[in-house]
């Protein structure tokens, strides 16, 4: 078993959720997106759990924000996202 110091830990946690993005794009995948993707499929069945162990994650459910990080830690679970057009923020579809 690997025993991390929370600066490593927290470099896997920002690797996790980037890999989260990479792992449904198509296409090839450099040697760091691959590592990424690797570390998502690691921590996915339970990401809610990693995520409140990151700092980040520590410092939102310091301050109140428990319910943010574990919406969050959701996968697949939006048809829509945010985009910017001029001003503002508009709900696009993604189906």
């Amino acid at each position: 078993m690997m025993i991390f110091n929370q600066s490593e830990f927290d470099l896997s946690c920002e690797w996790g959720k980037q890999g989260g993005i990479l792992s449904y794009l198509s296409g090839s995948l450099s040697p760091e997106a691959e590592a990424a993707v690797a570390v998502f499929n690691n921590f996915k069945n339970d990401f809610f759990a990693i995520l409140k162990k990151c700092s980040s994650g520590k410092e939102l459910i310091a301050r109140g924000f428990e319910s943010d990080v574990e919406l969050a830690a959701m996968i697949n679970v939006s048809d829509c996202v945010p985009v910017f057009t001029q001003l503002y923020y508009v709900r696009q579809s993604i189906f």
